[in-house]
């Protein structure tokens, strides 16, 4: 039996008919036969010229010349690199207070650009309005003036000042050991990219061999006998959290993070100051729990758990999609998460609103 001749209301009486029936499913005819469409909001009706909409099948359709169609989909990387677009140019500048690089936005001087950002990618765990909270807290001990204040640091001036200091498990020992090495680091190298570039392949494939020698040296580079009543970095310091290695598996996310605001320079967001070659391409994406779930579910990776090799598969798919900047997505997919715009699993309601839900594998 015909929809139309069941009670149901005829929407559209042209080329292509459009029948609604009592409990709000909309149907066509293609090809003679006749096509679900959707449901309630689903259906863009009254259809206007160009109209086009999926259902959480996968299925597409559009509306011209009076006639509804299939749409056949874009292959998988086209569109994957069309929704990620979208919310690339989406999640802008205006975002940047959901953000650390927000905090580092506040310096002018590229010297102060360049130790803060260390700093606030270093301390870029927990949830950002904590992050933030330690940062300006930070950022009133260092008088606004983090390369001076590194720059001229010593242990026991550095206890009197981060005197009774934590975060999380960041406490004052670990935070005067962070900011020795840093010291030490500018008055060798006068730069955290000079110190970094000692151990940089321009032919590398991307920065894994630069991040595991970055880490190595600057845990060998000072005497913490001040700090920890010994020579030797103690394994169990807490400064190590800053200063992650490849070598171990880490997805060193806070490195990579860092190495990201001070290359990239192709948008309003990372500030690019570091002009020593390194490239754009070479970048790692900073795997956080977001950017891991996230690019689970749309295919970017299939690790379970964050790890450098999840990082690397990450980001050589997005060189698929941008071979010359593949880790300019980070901030936008990350805000998904950030924002909690995508949950933790399926809701309909929420997942129907979402940007990425016509590439998720939830939407199945």
């Amino acid at each position: 039996m015909h929809l139309s001749d069941n009670g149901s209301n005829v929407k559209n009486a042209g080329k292509s008919v459009v029948w609604e029936d009592n409990d709000f499913n909309f149907f066509t005819l293609i090809d003679g036969k006749e096509v679900f469409i959707g449901r309630g909001k689903e259906v863009p009706y009254p259809l206007e010229e160009g109209d086009c909409w999926s259902l959480p099948n996968g299925k597409t359709f559009a509306y011209k010349n009076g006639v509804l169609e299939h749409v056949k989909p874009l292959d998988e990387e086209k569109r994957l690199k069309e929704c990620l677009e979208g919310i690339y140019e989406k999640f802008e500048e205006s975002y940047l207070y959901s953000d650390p690089l927000g905090f580092v936005r506040k310096f002018d001087d590229i010297k102060d650009i360049e130790v803060a950002g260390f700093i606030a990618a270093g301390f870029a765990f927990g949830g950002v309005p904590q992050i933030l909270k330690i940062l300006d807290k930070i950022d009133k001990i260092v008088g606004h003036k983090f390369y001076e204040f590194a720059l001229n640091f010593n242990a026991a001036d550095g206890f009197k000042v981060f005197k009774g200091f934590y975060y999380r498990f960041i406490k004052e020992k670990d935070i005067v050991a962070l900011f020795l090495i840093l010291s030490e680091i500018l008055k060798k190298y006068n730069s955290i990219e000079s110190f970094f570039l000692e151990g940089y392949n321009p032919a590398d494939i991307n920065l894994k061999n630069a991040i595991i020698s970055f880490s190595k040296r600057a845990m060998g580079l000072v005497d913490f006998a001040p700090v920890y009543g010994s020579a030797v970095l103690p394994k169990d310091s807490m400064v190590h959290f800053f200063f992650t290695s490849p070598a171990d598996g880490s997805p060193c996310k806070r490195i990579n993070l860092y190495l990201r605001w001070m290359v990239r320079n192709s948008d309003n967001l990372d500030f690019g100051i570091w002009s020593g070659g390194i490239q754009p391409y070479q970048l790692i994406i900073p795997v956080d729990t977001h950017m891991a779930r996230i690019s689970r579910y749309i295919g970017l990776t299939k690790y379970g758990n964050p790890s450098f090799k999840m990082a690397e598969e990450i980001t050589e798919n997005l060189k698929k999609l941008d071979c010359f900047d593949p880790v300019k997505y980070d901030f936008a997919i990350t805000r998904l998460g950030i924002l909690d715009l995508c949950k933790k699993s399926k809701n309909i309601e929420n997942c129907g609103k979402c940007a990425i839900y016509d590439i998720c594998n939830l939407n199945g």
